[in-house]
């Protein structure tokens, strides 16, 4: 009996490679390697149309879970404005925007609020409690929407009940006569409004809300400063007062922001000078400044000496690419505040109030 021959090394070098296109018939693997596509609104789409394979394997909802996770953050899609004008096709029952956050636009139309899907087109209607129903005296509203991690739902195209989002929903009323400011959080998983929290405040809040951890921060429209805390976690509600460190020159604009480490800062726009502050805490509720870098946004956007004694303006800000949007005379400019990249997004200067809207875009959204 004679054993049967040892490849040889030589033999085992000629061994033809697996064929790429054999490698990408395997689901997994095709699933690696579309996973490190570039989160851009054409990458999956496009890609979709390779094949029925990459198709079922781009819609497969385990899979956009899997890319939002490993992406992490969304790219900017666009901006929303109060005078719409898009291709996306605005809920027939609309009022004023509240902010956009997760995927997810806010709008408030009389009683009720509006969440609304803008890519998939799906949204749903929440009537107020009646302790914050509009009357004479509550004239004043601010939200915020936040969406579950874990939501089945997005990016899913699909209209049914069954898919319908997982998302906590936030909303702020100002009683103007009696001062204070109260707020409750909806829960769509239980379909019911949590308890009324409330605290004195000597004015309204203004801008779109923040989020830094599990808190929620809206700016005081008062000339000593401030910001209006709401802990989503801990069901609180509190305003949180600014030191004097931080100075904010009369006619100046500002912005809440989200720093680098995860904490609470602040943009002061004055003329063509920009001031980012980071916040360090000095008793319960006041917080002092830490000044981390000033920008002279006439050099840095090149702005004409025509344009010299012009104010400039904060009129929009994203929390998740920390991206802020400067109003200046010469147009609108989003600048990336890490890098300082910016770009022109708009020539019109009668827009005054921007809301970035930020989500992956999957096939048949």
């Amino acid at each position: 009996m004679t054993e049967a021959p040892t490849p040889t090394s030589a033999a085992l070098a000629a061994a033809p490679p697996p064929a790429a296109s054999s490698l990408l018939d395997d689901k997994d693997i095709l699933g690696m390697i579309l996973m490190r596509l570039p989160p851009l609104p054409s990458s999956l789409p496009r890609a979709s149309l390779v094949s029925k394979l990459w198709c079922r394997a781009v819609s497969d909802p385990g899979f956009r879970r899997r890319f939002r996770t490993h992406h992490k953050t969304p790219p900017l899609l666009g901006f929303f404005s109060h005078n719409f004008d898009g291709s996306l096709q605005r809920p027939r029952r609309h009022g004023s925007f509240l902010g956009c956050r997760h995927g997810l636009a806010l709008l408030k139309a009389g009683s009720t609020a509006v969440v609304w899907d803008p890519v998939t087109g799906r949204r749903t209607s929440v009537d107020f409690p009646p302790e914050l129903t509009v009357n004479r005296n509550v004239t004043i509203y601010h939200g915020a929407v936040l969406r579950d991690d874990d939501d089945p739902a997005a990016g899913c195209s699909s209209t049914s009940s069954a898919a319908a989002f997982r998302f906590r929903l936030i909303l702020i009323s100002y009683a103007v006569f009696e001062g204070i400011l109260r707020a409750s959080i909806y829960d769509s998983d239980s379909g019911n409004w949590g308890e009324i929290i409330s605290t004195a405040a000597y004015s309204d809040c203004f801008k779109p809300g923040v989020l830094v951890g599990s808190k929620l921060y809206w700016l005081i429209r008062h000339r000593s400063g401030g910001f209006l805390e709401l802990d989503v976690d801990r069901r609180s509600l509190a305003v949180i007062r600014m030191s004097e460190d931080i100075p904010v020159p009369d006619g100046a604009h500002v912005q809440a922001l989200r720093t680098r480490d995860g904490g609470l800062g602040l943009a002061v726009v004055s003329r063509r000078r920009m001031q980012l502050w980071g916040s360090t805490a000095i008793s319960g509720d006041v917080v002092g400044g830490v000044l981390q870098k000033t920008v002279d946004l006439e050099q840095l956007l090149s702005l004409g000496p025509s344009t010299s004694a012009h104010e400039s303006s904060v009129v929009g800000y994203d929390e998740d690419t920390n991206t802020i949007f400067v109003w200046t005379s010469m147009g609108v400019f989003m600048i990336q505040l890490d890098s300082m990249e910016f770009a022109k997004v708009s020539e019109d200067t009668c827009i005054r109030g921007y809301y970035p809207f930020a989500s992956f875009y999957t096939p048949g959204n």
